[in-house]
């Protein structure tokens, strides 16, 4: 029914119009002046002539006495002549009343019908007039254009318009919204919703929203979904109480210099044409314009600071007759154009909102069931990548994306073993290769060749001005080789949809972080170690004509791929700290993030697979070398303490003490080692406790327990390990004690030990030593002398115990040579010690060792006695004797300031 009544309608109004301005025409003064003459001069014919003699007098007065009936008269005719002249104006009142109600009423009931109103006046070609041109009629402007009919016609188109938009290549690539930290006006804000902006959109009449950050932080997405609250169905979560129909520009506009507006809003009609109804083709640059300044049209203008010149300065906000008054620009860098109303930032974020992130990009997903029955699993994964990209805001959204992503195909391709990851370019490829898998599943077709290719588009599509942009097919396809290009082009595009085609012929690759670290990959390969190459690029770079912040993403990423790959490929050590300076980071913290980086990659390969056990090792050593800087390293290093490999487990304890960590986990980790059955780690874990846990008393409290140990290696581990830390506390000492009776004459000696190191004299200890001067092992025997010999007590009865030792009889060289020894050390030069040291310096039928000990024992005691001396001196006449006892002798002689005329 409107359908067939549309036409009548609106040929109605337009003589409805055309009847308001003929009553005008009608009251005009000329026309009423023209009116006026031609009535009188109808008068004055019907009139007779007077004569010319006859005086006006007379006939005024003859009229003044006319009858009164006669008065009356002419009265009336006047009255009739005054409202024949009222006439055109009560017609114009009627016509324009009736008008106005056709107008509201089309206007409340088929608003649409006013879109066919002439908005202006064609003047036709004429031999006097040399073209054709269109008067603008401002008033049926005005109310052709209404809000209702703006609101109506988007109405009209907007399911189409969403279903479309929605399948965007772009927009579908980012339809698991997930709210990304960001900042709105220098305020961090935790989610961004549609009530944040609606105010703006609902009370400004012109809104200009800037999107900046870096590559990859999620500008695009927050541009989308901006979009999607613009076309949203229900009125509270929409941005504005109107609908809006969005539009997004993405590439480089068809213009030459000069054209003005004209090439943007030739794109913006072929977009709404393209978005809205196909059948209706929309000639009405008007209908869009007002569209635009209405805000009836969201214009999105995405990656503008990596547009060309060109096309920047007919996108220009700052242009009086710019049509767009509901703006949105995403940018890496802060835009300054006038009127900006709101200005969001994106933010990286920390590996605290990691999980979190990755939680919801899940269930957005729907893939949240995979990960939800194992909890832990899922944290060692988000923990994963923050290793990777550090514990402060370094997590960009497409890294976070992109590992998701990693998770997702792990759980679902289970057979597929995933390789570890620690660092980014490695993910990036792990990305590029699992698209490559999904098209080998779903065509069966292979394609060989796909890292270095994808890397050499990228770097063409960059080479030009070191950021991402579009590149003529024709240069790719000359890089690659004829030969391959097209199914290579083919391969990126239609099955991979890594690139996309441009206008005339260009081509540009989907997401810019990509490209920038795939063609950070191909420098890293291609100029790998020639150090000239490597000079000129960054020559080039420092000078190129472009802001260093608009080309930053990609330095960065270079750098990332210099550090990751550098070594491998051999890429000169200046390079990553040159790349630094370009892209403006402090050199200071510029070498604190390296060795932060190095240690994060250090860590990771803490976790390497089973069979790297090598790599594993390296790892901790490298850890070691790095020293108190590597504290963090600690949790993982603790991990590596139950390594199956005992070299891992050694060399995780050697370091553990190098990083000088003596938090509660880690002493209580060394502890636990002083049980394993390794003897190497025991020890060493003994030594490290030593230096880390001087006072800690739950360390000694787990000591004395291990004293008491059923494993004797456990005991004489634990009572070293309390020698170090040198507590002479009276548990200490008392477990010492009983340790010197113990069974295992290993632990008698070590016992015996620990208590010189800890220099106690006490009267019990002295007499327990003393009966171990006469143990059954010969061993400890000599541990006993030696000790006695350190602690320093003369006493007779000591000496008694040590010369009883110089006449063990049980072939222990290491007995006799230790009571030689202590003498020597305990200074008593009695007559009874130098005898027995005599003895045993006399007996050549004695090991030459025990023989030099005594003759060193003569010397110390310092009794030049002229038995000592000749017995000294007859060593180094006698031929037949050692080297070592001569030595032993002319150093004894030396110290008892007589040397002998033979030395």
């Amino acid at each position: 029914m409107y359908k067939y009544a549309r036409l009548p309608f609106l040929g109605l109004l337009k003589v409805s119009l055309l009847g308001v301005t003929f009553p005008l025409l009608l009251t005009s003064h000329n026309w009423a002046q023209a009116n006026t003459k031609q009535e009188s001069s109808v008068l004055y014919a019907q009139t007779p002539a007077q004569p010319k003699s006859q005086p006006s007098k007379p006939a005024d007065s003859k009229k003044t006495n006319l009858p009164l009936q006669e008065q009356k008269q002419q009265e009336g005719e006047k009255s009739d002549e005054d409202k024949q002249q009222d006439l055109p104006w009560t017609l114009t009142a009627a016509t324009f009343t009736v008008v106005v109600v056709l107008y509201l009423g089309i206007l409340r009931f088929y608003p649409l019908l006013l879109l066919r109103l002439p908005a202006e006046l064609k003047v036709p070609k004429t031999p006097i007039i040399p073209a054709e041109f269109k008067f603008p009629l401002g008033f049926v402007i005005w109310l052709k254009y209404r809000p209702r009919v703006l609101d109506a016609w988007v109405q009209k188109h907007i399911n189409t318009f969403e279903k479309k938009f929605l399948k965007n290549e772009t927009v579908d690539e980012r339809k698991d919204y997930v709210s990304l930290p960001i900042e709105v006006n220098k305020q961090e804000i935790k989610e961004l919703t549609a009530i944040d902006l609606r105010k703006t959109f609902e009370t400004e009449k012109r809104v200009r929203l800037l999107i900046w950050g870096e590559g990859g932080s999620g500008k695009t997405t927050i541009a989308c979904q901006i979009a999607k609250w613009a076309i949203e169905k229900n009125d509270f979560k929409r941005l504005a109480k109107h609908l809006m129909l969005p539009v997004l520009i993405e590439q480089e506009l068809k213009s030459q210099s000069g054209e003005g507006m004209k090439p943007l809003i030739e794109e913006i009609v072929g977009q709404i044409q393209e978005l809205s109804d196909g059948e209706q083709k929309i000639v009405d640059e008007l209908l869009v314009e007002q569209l635009l300044r209405q805000r009836r049209i969201l214009l999105i203008v995405d990656h503008f600071s990596e547009m060309g010149q060109q096309t920047r300065e007919q996108i220009n906000p700052d242009f009086r007759q710019f049509p767009a008054n509901a703006l949105v620009v995403t940018s890496r860098i802060e835009e300054k154009f006038n009127g900006i109303d709101t200005k969001i930032k994106t933010l990286r974020f920390d590996g605290g909102k990691l999980a979190y992130f990755i939680e919801q990009y899940l269930k957005q997903c729907d893939k949240w069931e995979l990960f939800e029955e194992d909890q832990e699993d899922f944290l060692h994964e988000c923990a994963q990548l923050a290793r990777i990209v550090g514990d402060k805001k370094t997590i960009t959204v497409l890294l976070a994306k992109l590992y998701a992503e990693r998770m997702i195909n792990a759980k679902e391709n289970v057979l597929l073993t995933e390789r570890s990851l620690d660092n980014i370019p490695d993910l990036i490829i792990e990305h590029l290769n699992k698209l490559n898998r999904d098209v080998e599943r779903r065509t069966s077709e292979e394609y060989h060749t796909l890292e270095p290719d994808a890397k050499l588009i990228a770097w063409k599509c960059l080479e030009q001005n070191y950021k991402p942009s579009y590149v003529e097919r024709m240069s790719l396809i000359d890089a690659l080789g004829k030969e391959k290009a097209d199914n290579a082009l083919e391969h990126f595009e239609k099955k991979n949809f890594l690139i996309k085609s441009g206008k005339s012929g260009t081509i540009r690759f989907v997401l810019d972080p990509l490209a920038e670290y795939l063609a950070g990959l191909y420098l890293v390969n291609h100029l790998n170690e020639n150090d000239v190459s490597w000079r000129d690029f960054l020559a080039k770079v420092d000078n190129n004509p472009d802001k260093q912040e608009e080309i930053k993403g990609f330095l960065l990423a270079l750098r990332e791929c210099c550090i990751s790959k550098g070594v491998e490929a051999k890429v000169p050590s200046f390079v990553a700290e040159e790349l630094g300076k370009l892209a403006g980071l402090n050199l200071e913290a510029l070498k604190q993030e390296q060795i932060k980086r190095r240690i994060r990659l250090l860590i990771a390969n803490l976790s390497a697979p089973e069979a790297n056990a090598g790599d594993r090792q390296r790892a901790a050593e490298e850890l070691g070398k790095i020293g108190l800087s590597a504290k963090s390293a600690a949790p993982a290093l603790i991990k590596a303490l139950k390594d199956k490999d005992s070299k891992v487990r050694f060399t995780a304890v050697q370091t553990l003490g190098n990083l000088g960590n003596n938090s509660e986990p880690v002493l209580q980790a060394l502890l636990s080692m002083l049980t394993n059955q390794d003897a190497q780690i025991r020890s060493k874990a003994g030594k490290v406790l030593g230096r880390l846990s001087k006072d800690s008393q739950t360390v000694v409290q787990g000591l004395l327990a291990l004293l008491t140990n059923q494993n004797s290696h456990m005991r004489s581990t634990a009572a070293e390990v309390l020698g170090k830390l040198g507590n002479t506390s009276g548990p200490v000492l008392q477990g010492l004690l009983v340790l010197l009776t113990d069974t295992n004459s290993h632990v008698r000696s070590t016992a015996a030990e620990v208590l010189a190191k800890l220099g106690n004299t006490s009267e019990p200890v002295l007499q327990r030593l003393l009966i171990l001067l006469t143990d059954a092992n010969s061993h400890v025997r000599g541990i006993a002398a030696k000790v006695l010999g350190k602690l320093g007590n003369a006493s007779e009865q000591v000496l008694d115990g040590l010369l009883a030792l110089l006449q063990d009889k049980h072939d222990s060289v290491n007995v006799r040579q230790a009571g030689a020894e202590a003498l020597g050390k305990l200074g008593n030069a009695s007559e009874s010690v130098l005898n027995g040291l005599l003895a045993r310096l006399q007996d050549k039928n004695d090991h030459i060792i025990v023989r030099c000990y005594a003759s060193a024992a003569l010397g110390n005691l310092g009794n030049p006695s002229k038995q000592v001396l000749d017995e000294l001196s007859a060593r180094l006449k006698d031929g037949d004797e050692d080297s070592l006892l001569r030595d032993a002798a002319t150093e004894a002689l030396k110290k008892l300031n007589n040397p002998s005329e033979n030395i």
